[in-house]
Parts: C-alpha cells; structure tokens; sequence
C-alpha cells in the first residue's frame, strides 16, 4: 500500500504542476507580432490582447504607416515631396504642413542643428545612390547654397522656398510622426499594451503584462547592446553613426551632416533619448551629433521630461541630468 500511496502522490504533484503552469500561461496576455517593411527598415508591431482584436489593431496600425511611408517619402512619385523637390510645386497638404512647421520650430530651437533641407547633401555624398563618395570641398561649397530652413516659406497656407535647388528630406522625424500615429491608431482600437519598433525608434503602449516593455540599446561599436531599459507609454529613439556610412581611407563617414560644414559630423557615435513624444525624441536624438558631446547634452538637459545616453566616439558614456537606468 505504501508503494502505491507514493505512485499515487507523485502522480498528484505530476498534475498539480501541469495545473499550475497552464494557470500560469493563461494569466500571461495572448501575442500578436508581425514585422513587414516600411520607410526604408524593418518594422515590427507586437500587440497584447485577445487575437481577432489584436490583429484587426495591428493591421489598421501598418495602414497608416504605409500610408505616412508614401506621404512623406523623397523618393515617391506620389508623395509631394517628390514633386516639391523635384519641380517646385508648393505643398498643400495640411499633414505635411504640420509637420514641417513642427521641423522649423526643433531648427529654430536646436540653433539650426537640426534641418530638413539637407537633402542635397546626401544626394552629393551619395546616400541616395548605392555608391557613396567623398565630395571635393568646392562642390560642398556650392552646395551649401541650397541648404537652410530659412529658406523654407510659408504661402497662402502652403510650403514654398525661395531657392528652387532646395530640397526637403523627412528621415530625422518621419518615424516619430509614424509611431505617434501607429499609436494613436492602437490606442483608438482598445489596445492597451503594444510596441512599435520602427528601425530603431520605438514606442511603448502600456506593461507587457504585469511589468514595463524592455527595450535594447545598440552598442554604436559592437553586436551587442549596451544593455536594456523599463519603459511604459514612452519613445525610445537612437541614432548613431552605424546606422549608414561608408569608409574611405581608414576614417568613418555617416548620414548625419553639421548643415553649417556640410560634412558628416564628429565626436559623437550614438545617442538614444527616452520621451514620451516620438517626434521630438527622434529628432532631438539627432542634434547632440551636430552639436557635439558637452553642448549636445546641455541642449538635451533643457528638455523636460527628456532621458538621454551618449555614446562619444572614444567610447565614453555621457548621461543627462535625468540618468538614463541601464539594465544589464
């Protein structure tokens, strides 16, 4: 009898932890998760909840990126930007609008280190082509000509400039404006827990579960990541001059130019700011580079609400005045 009391015990703790490990899947909320291709990366939507709803959200989610992508995209045909730049058509389109106007307004307080009309600049260091090259200081001169926010006007409610050669380029803010709305999206079709990673830019929506979302943040010179952070209802934007760069005779050039030299920037290898505006976290990750390892980070300290990690190019650590949490 005592062999058989023993079986049977075994058997009832067998039961018991399968019980007990189902109880703890179904107290785990259902995962929805799809990555497609958009604005020129992979994006990936993972959304929590009950999985006809989570999916009708996901999809209506990567509509209105694909929608935004075909917007405000340079290279188009039918975005007017595409026309913008190419025959000088103003832009009317409100959405547009609204978002240049929000460009201008990070310029004017960035002190111009933040500009959406450096597009000839990439085109003349070849980051619109599959051949990047490294431009003579007389070509970047006379390119410099069509560089500038200030050239960007405002005219019977539409985008005008006063230079024809100027061109618009929405890639430092774009993203952000996608994640706000992909959000916006979400939130209207009663999601209350999802991420949105955008190549690098993400927004959080809520816990995954019981705990904080953990987003990872790159190592600007390695595989890895320099660790992890918590995050609820926030952006984590990074940039960093691994993103796109080309060599050329042992020295390092990337896509984020000063529009003041018209040359890739220096000093600064990744940044990544946490805020729960994606629009202002994506560009203002982008400043520090122009503006330099201490002053970037004085610029950034004046944002509040604003958490940020510097990544310099010897390999130093700078966090704001609001330190950044890295988990290991």
């Amino acid at each position: 009898m005592k062999k058989v009391f023993s079986v049977f015990g075994v058997i009832v703790l067998i039961c018991l932890g399968l019980w007990g490990i189902r109880q703890a899947n179904l107290s785990l909320p259902l995962e929805e998760k799809e990555t497609r291709l958009l604005m020129g990366t992979y994006v990936t939507v993972t959304v929590l909840g009950p999985q006809e709803a989570a999916l009708k959200a996901l999809n209506l989610a990567f509509k209105r990126m694909q929608e935004i992508d075909v917007k405000f995209n340079p290279v188009n045909p039918q975005s007017p930007v595409y026309t913008f730049n190419r025959s000088n058509e103003p832009i009317s389109d409100p959405e547009i609008i609204s978002l240049v106007k929000r460009a201008l307004e990070i310029s004017r307080e960035s002190g111009g280190a933040f500009d959406i009309t450096v597009a000839p600049l990439s085109e003349l260091w070849g980051f619109y082509a599959s051949a990047q090259r490294v431009p003579g200081n007389r070509e970047i001169k006379e390119c410099l000509r069509n560089v500038g926010y200030q050239h960007l006007l405002f005219k019977d409610k539409k985008l005008n400039k006063d230079n024809p050669k100027v061109k618009i380029d929405f890639g430092g803010i774009a993203k952000g404006y996608a994640l706000v709305e992909a959000a916006r999206v979400l939130k209207n079709s009663g999601v209350t827990s999802a991420l949105i990673d955008l190549g690098g830019d993400v927004y959080v929506l809520g816990k995954k579960g019981a705990k904080p979302w953990k987003v990872g943040i790159k190592n600007p010179r390695g595989e890895g990541i320099l660790g992890y952070i918590q995050v609820q209802d926030q952006s984590v934007s990074s940039s960093g001059d691994y993103e796109r760069f080309f060599m050329a005779q042992g020295k390092r050039y990337h896509h984020i130019f000063n529009p003041a030299t018209g040359y890739p920037t220096e000093g600064v290898a990744g940044v990544t700011i946490v805020h729960a505006d994606p629009v202002l976290a994506q560009a203002w990750a982008k400043i520090p580079f122009v503006l330099g390892p201490q002053e970037g980070m004085r610029a950034l300290d004046k944002i509040q609400g604003l958490q940020a990690v510097m990544v310099t190019s010897s390999g130093e650590l700078v966090y704001s005045e609001h330190k950044l949490k890295i988990n290991q």
